[in-house]
């Protein structure tokens, strides 16, 4: 009777896991979700910067079969599904818990920006998907890492801290004397434009204005623009968006205020906004900070590359875009190596080193972002379509120029 009654147990925790087993065994596609601004104030954002680049590696992946799931021994087609937050934050997080609890999606592309990232970073954290942040900025971030609080947020870009320091190496060797330092009023300007002038404070840099900031929806920099002329700043730090980018740029020229040093934020190293607006003799020496900076002419897969994202768009990629494509290249080679299994996936990217676009690629988690020996920190316009890496001289393509001044 007991052995009759230990078959029964046994047959009956067999049928238990039998209906788990043909569910995935009968699985016929990898979903991923991808909720981001594809409309509202945030859009040119994710359209020059992620939604292109993972667009085309999903299409690379599908063209050969897909992800290989090592579970089942085969390729499957990835599903992309796609909700548009409209530059909104309560339906960006509406619709983020959607794919993950409703949808159940097996992966989640990140959206763009910082604070897009703050306002999902908890679901990603209690529904246990990695967070590949390829568009944020945040030393907040960085301390929740350190702590242990986030466990499942992998920052790519350099961070405020990190880049900070980076950011005032290069001030010095340029021998800048009067910085300027102006932003965008959300967390991103806000973090950034504090830690470089903290950093800055340490070296004894003069700050002659600023941290100055402004609304995203500033549609007049013109009083910050006469300030910075009448200081005599020579070297401007400026943490912009696009569109506060473009703006600040059209009124620089306006007002022929000509620094020999500019920096600034996402949207300056696009050529799909900054080309058509301004023209390549005007962008020369301006500059972008936000780390992972490429030059797609540097390799042959670089520059298939940029002609694939120009194919896609009409215009040539940002230096740091490549960003979004190799931290999913690394996610999809972690998925053949693990499968599916969210935790073995986690443990992997935050302790292994893939081969991607960029060289052999890792998490360094002692200044909290994605490094690869192809990825720059600071680019420049230097009077062609793609930009060239010039910080640190050890990974720079080109020689920093100074600003030259506007075109007449």
């Amino acid at each position: 009777m007991k052995r009759i009654a230990l078959i029964a147990v046994f047959l009956f925790v067999g049928l238990l896991f039998l209906p788990l087993h043909n569910s995935f065994a009968a699985k016929d596609k990898v979903s991923i979700g991808y909720v981001d601004a594809f409309t509202g104030i945030f859009a040119p954002g994710p359209h020059v910067w992620g939604t292109i680049w993972m667009e085309i590696l999903v299409a690379e992946y599908n063209a050969k079969g897909g992800l290989l799931v090592p579970e089942l021994g085969k390729r499957l087609p990835i599903e992309l599904k796609k909700y548009d937050s409209k530059s909104d934050a309560e339906t960006l997080i509406r619709l983020t818990e959607k794919c993950m609890a409703k949808d159940k999606v097996d992966l989640m592309f990140a959206p763009w920006g910082t604070s897009q990232n703050f306002a999902v970073l908890p679901l990603y954290e209690k529904y246990k998907y990695p967070l590949l942040a390829h568009a944020m900025g945040s030393g907040q971030v960085v301390d929740l890492v350190k702590s242990g609080a986030a466990k499942w947020v992998f920052p790519v870009l350099a961070q405020p801290p990190f880049g900070a320091k980076y950011a005032a190496d290069f001030l010095q060797s340029v021998n800048a004397e009067r910085i300027g330092i102006i932003g965008v009023s959300d967390l991103h300007g806000i973090e950034w434009t504090g830690y470089v002038k903290a950093e800055l404070a340490k070296r004894g840099m003069s700050v002659v204005v600023g941290p100055e900031l402004y609304p995203l929806t500033a549609s007049d920099l013109s009083p910050i623009v006469r300030k910075l002329k009448e200081a005599n700043v020579d070297a401007l730090w400026a943490s912009t968006y696009p569109a506060d980018g473009t703006l600040l740029l059209k009124q620089s020229m306006e007002l022929d205020y000509s620094p020999r040093v500019m920096i600034m934020g996402p949207g300056s190293q696009y050529p799909m906004i900054m080309v058509p607006a301004f023209g390549l003799k005007a962008l020369r020496g301006i500059m972008e900070y936000h780390g992972f900076e490429v030059d797609y002419t540097s390799t042959p897969k670089l520059r298939e590359l940029a002609e694939k994202y120009k194919k896609a768009s009409g215009s040539y990629p940002g230096a740091n875009t490549i960003a979004a494509y190799a931290c999913h290249e690394m996610l999809f080679k972690a998925v053949e190596k693990y499968g599916l299994n969210r935790e073995k996936l986690k443990k992997a990217l935050a302790t292994e080193t893939f081969e991607t676009v960029v060289g052999p690629t890792k998490w360094n988690w002692q200044d909290v972002y994605m490094d690869a020996p192809r990825a720059g920190y600071l680019c420049q316009w230097q009077g062609e379509e793609m930009l060239k890496v010039v910080w640190p001289p050890d990974r720079a393509t080109a020689k920093w120029m100074p600003k030259p001044a506007w075109p007449k």
